[in-house]
């Protein structure tokens, strides 16, 4: 191999290489910069902003005595103490307030030792170690990830040996707040997401008569008192509770939706009941099935066409057949729909103390078969397609919690109803020639008693209808069904009357969308003034259509006209204090204020609506008792009617000065109507809280304001319901043909190879 080493050159050969080479020092490594840490990153940031700077969200110098940012604003600049810090100063505050308290027990009264040994043997037991907190904590989430793994999915219902009630105040920790804002004062405590009355009320808009009274009260309320506040109401309706309040020292620094709380006489709070009712296609004996199918037709079906025509014909035949022995067989559906009507004419037979009513929860048990009949508590049944008997059954259920005054949970199956007939095409008309007639019928009566219901809850609630007027395309149920062998609840229905009621619902939804609507921008009040002057036109422009249609000639008219007119004219009447209330409330605003700054036509729309307030005392007056006013007028909504009408006299009984013409008729009508309030008060348990709620008005106002109608409300007042007892049944609720021997039977059912219940007689 040849070496490629060269040799090296001689030192005589000239002059070195290595003489022309310049020694060039080594650079220094470049060292990679040390890696940023999270100490490093907020050096320039303080450990505590202040408050100013921590509520307006903006970097703090944590300067001393003042920030950077307080210094230039002149503000005070506080820094919050850590929490532990805060904790501490808690701790030993206690701690020298339980020494003190054991200090001044050995020099006490025997019942004063007493009382301080109770309370500090509350505090003892109450108080916990770190230790002790940290390990429940953990247990707590040991038992919740237990129960996860367990329940992943929370039931909807529960059904015991005894009544099941969902309590409002269960989980109260998950429920949000309603309005979805949150203010300063509220960020560290809030109280309304727990207030278990402010969940169950819901949102209840300015149109509401709660809303009214609230207004009321706290232009009226004495500044040295605090608001009396509702007793507990006992879920139990044999007894009502007696107007006995307990302050409430927070009332005058809650929220307003507390505030409304306290106002709200409805029974959302109440819970839902539901019992064990055993076999759920057992009806009840005919005698008391006729009834009950009785109260119903007579008083709802002709404002709410919403059940089939042949629905009676085909319970008839079913106790005809089940008295001859003879099997047969209908869905469950059927049952459910049967089930619904019975709880509402039970619910009925009640208020008007029906001499054969039952026990005083019976409505309850038909409601709970029909829930299970419908598998309410079934989340694939709910989500399910709905057919017309599912929508009906829905809108049924709405129309019972309106009745027993759960009017939130009414708005809500109203709105599920409502969708359900969507999806059915019920809004829009649409000719289809497979449909046989009577079915369309069926369809176009269904779909607007849903949308009369919708209507109604939502001028009670304040909240937005689900449709507009303009996308239904549905004819008003202005013709019966051509079917006469049919019969039925719907079959004498006056055609005139549904299609007059059918319009009055769409102008409730005008006055709801044009006045208490709330948009992004706020409209002037020279607009709402041409809009009230417009919708109470068309209220009058009806008055003149529609009045002159029912029987004018007839010197003498039937029960039914007179009650179909009694019908008409308390929603006429209902419908104009809702569009004439915002000029009232406008004098009611300047009277506060003590300005002037309202025009004639105010005042002119604002005696309209205290008339209109009038007008309803007078046909509430003109009945006899108030079993007959049930019969006869709105018994599903009397108490919202007269309250309504109570909040417009007793706003313009607030203020004399601009009202002095109608002053006097005013403090008679409010007289009658709270006479009348108290007499339904008997037997119903809204009607009851909606006279303690004007009760606690009156006593804890300024003294001189109700002096013309402090008499009404004494300091003592019992309420008691009468027990059921035997008698004479009204001839007026039996067209079924009477049989000198009643069906008192049982039924056994059986179950077949196909799931199908079949029964015989025993």
């Amino acid at each position: 191999m040849q070496d490629d080493r060269r040799p090296e050159p001689s030192s005589s050969a000239g002059p070195s290489r290595s003489q022309f080479k310049v020694a060039i020092p080594r650079l220094p490594a470049r060292h990679a910069p040390p890696p940023t840490t999270t100490k490093s990153r907020q050096r320039d940031r303080v450990q505590r902003a202040c408050r100013n700077c921590h509520k307006r969200k903006i970097k703090c110098s944590g300067g001393l005595p003042r920030c950077n940012y307080c210094e230039k604003t002149d503000k005070s600049c506080v820094y919050e103490r850590p929490r532990r810090d805060r904790l501490a100063t808690a701790r030993d505050r206690n701690q020298h307030l339980v020494a003190i308290l054991r200090d001044l027990s050995s020099r006490v009264s025997d019942d004063d030792r007493r009382r301080i040994d109770d309370a500090l043997q509350d505090s003892d037991d109450h108080v916990e170690s770190p230790t002790s907190l940290s390990s429940s904590k953990t247990s707590i989430a040991q038992q919740y990830e237990q129960h996860s793994r367990l329940h992943p999915f929370p039931s909807s219902s529960t059904h015991g040996p005894h009544a099941a009630e969902t309590s409002p105040t269960s989980d109260r920790s998950s429920l949000p707040r309603l309005d979805g804002v949150v203010s300063e004062a509220e960020s560290a405590d809030d109280d309304t997401a727990e207030n278990p009355e402010v969940v169950e009320a819901g949102f209840l808009g300015q149109i509401s008569e709660v809303q009214w009274l609230q207004s009321l009260r706290s232009r009226v309320q004495a500044a040295e008192t605090v608001f009396v506040g509702l007793t507990d109401i006992s879920p139990h309706v044999s007894h009502p509770a007696s107007p006995i309040f307990h302050a409430s020292p927070m009332s005058l620094s809650s929220s307003p939706m507390q505030q409304v709380a306290l106002i709200n006489y409805y029974l959302d709070d109440a819970g839902i009941k539901l019992a064990e009712c055993g076999n759920v296609f057992e009806l009840p004996p005919e005698h008391t099935a006729r009834l009950l199918f009785q109260c119903y037709s007579r008083t709802v079906q002709s404002s709410f066409p919403i059940l089939p025509a042949t629905l009676e014909n085909q319970l008839h035949q079913y106790y005809n057949l089940v008295c001859n022995g003879q099997s047969i067989h209908c869905p469950q559906k059927w049952f459910a729909l049967v089930n619904l009507v019975f709880a509402i004419g039970a619910k009925f037979s009640h208020l008007v103390q029906a001499d054969w009513r039952a026990d005083e929860l019976d409505h309850v048990i038909y409601l709970s078969r029909a829930f299970q009949l419908l598998s309410m508590n079934d989340t694939v049944v709910v989500l399910s397609t709905p057919d017309l008997s599912t929508t009906q059954a829905t809108g049924l259920f709405a129309f019972y919690y309106m009745v027993v005054g759960h009017v939130n949970r009414a708005w809500v199956m109203v709105g599920l109803a409502i969708r359900a007939a969507f999806s059915l095409g019920l809004h829009v008309q649409e000719p289809d020639d497979s449909i046989p007639p009577a079915r369309q019928q069926n369809m176009v009566r269904t779909w607007w008693s849903l949308h009369a219901l919708e209507s109604l809850l939502s001028s009670i609630t304040g909240r937005p209808s689900i449709i507009p007027n303009e996308d239904i395309t549905t004819a008003p149920p202005s013709t019966t069904s051509n079917d006469p062998s049919q019969g039925g609840p719907g079959s004498a229905t006056d055609p005139a009357f549904l299609n007059a009621n059918s319009s009055l619902n769409l102008l409730t939804q005008q006055i709801i969308s044009n006045l208490y609507t709330q948009r992004r921008a706020t409209p002037s009040w020279d607009y709402l003034q041409q809009v009230i002057v417009s919708l109470v036109g068309d209220l009058d422009k009806w008055a003149v259509d529609f009045t002159s249609q029912f029987h004018p000639d007839l010197c003498s008219p039937t029960y039914e006209q007179q009650r179909e007119k009694l019908l008409l004219k308390m929603q006429y009447y209902r419908l104009k204090i809702l569009t004439t209330r915002p000029s009232l409330r406008r004098i009611e605003r300047c009277y506060e204020a003590g300005t002037d700054d309202f025009t004639s036509l105010d005042r002119s729309v604002a005696e309209t609506c205290i008339q209109a307030a009038q007008d309803v005392t007078l046909l509430v007056a003109s009945e006899t008792n108030v079993k007959t006013l049930y019969e006869k007028g709105p018994w599903w909504s009397m108490v919202h009617n007269v309250m309504q009408a109570l909040a417009v006299l007793m706003n313009a009984i607030a203020c004399p000065d601009h009202f002095r013409e109608s002053l006097k008729g005013s403090i008679h009508c409010v007289k009658q109507l709270v006479g009348w309030l108290r007499a339904m008060g008997e037997t119903s348990m809204v009607a009851g809280r909606a006279y303690q709620v004007l009760y606690s008005i009156v006593k804890t106002s300024k003294p001189y304001v109700w002096d013309a109608v402090a008499e009404v409300f004494p300091d003592e007042v019992a309420m008691v319901l009468q027990q059921p007892a035997s008698g004479q049944v009204d001839p007026r609720y039996l067209s079924w043909p009477a049989k000198d021997q009643l069906s008192e039977a049982l039924f056994q059912y059986e179950l077949d190879g196909f799931g199908n219940y079949h029964f015989h007689m025993l």
